[in-house]
């Protein structure tokens, strides 16, 4: 006998909705006027809610910014990864995985400035563990892709994998943060240089073998 899916109560249903008007009058009025400009106070007059029941979703602004948007990075990283070639070299899979993330927060680049801002110092909250939950599986399988690199000889350091992960996503983060500091910020262009570090960093800084030394420019000091 098959059973029934329950379908959500009225209470759900009724919590499901709020949750809705506060994500998008949120997004709404930090787009609209900024970040430091919005208050909870005009969020939770904007939904329709009072100011408690805001405080039962979110404990905070910071919190609530990132209540709107982690369902949103949680299903960007999971299509990011399911949709990399799987055969091709690893600069070209790790292109290809934050080519998701570059088109992610290009497509509201004034929320994403929010969202990258604050959360350099984002650690309290429930929001705030679930983020960081999720870059911890972006690092996991960052990890898992050098890990079979180094197996396959197409990079030959004994580095440990998490911490050349956590280089590689540093990179990403750095030029992210960059690009998105364009006025108009062009895909294509954001990737080609995310491109040119990801292949310095897999070269390396050694000198091939049997190169000669390169020239050691004087320093343009004052000294």
């Amino acid at each position: 006998m098959r059973l029934r899916s329950k379908e959500p109560s009225r209470r759900e249903r009724n919590k499901a909705e709020k949750l809705e008007r506060i994500s998008r009058a949120a997004r709404r009025l930090f787009i609209r006027r900024g970040y430091d400009a919005t208050t909870l106070r005009d969020i939770a007059a904007q939904a329709g809610v009072g100011l408690g029941t805001l405080f039962s979703y979110a404990r905070d602004k910071r919190d609530l910014l990132f209540l709107i948007i982690n369902d949103d990075i949680e299903a960007m990283n999971a299509r990011a990864f399911a949709e990399a070639p799987a055969e091709a070299p690893l600069i070209e899979r790790l292109v290809e995985i934050f080519r998701r993330f570059f088109e992610f927060f290009g497509r509201q680049p004034n929320l994403s400035r929010i969202v990258l801002k604050e959360l350099t110092f984002y650690s309290a909250g429930p929001q705030a563990r679930r983020f960081r939950e999720g870059r911890s599986a972006v690092l996991a399988r960052l990890a898992e892709l050098v890990r079979a690199a180094q197996r396959s000889g197409e990079i030959g350091t004994g580095e440990d994998a998490e911490e050349i992960a956590y280089t590689i996503f540093s990179i990403y983060a750095a030029e992210v943060r960059q690009w998105l500091g364009a006025a108009r910020p062009e895909l294509e262009p954001g990737l080609a240089a995310l491109r040119r570090h990801f292949r310095l960093l897999i070269a390396g800084l050694k000198p091939r073998e049997g190169a000669a030394k390169p020239p050691v420019r004087p320093s343009t000091g004052s000294g």
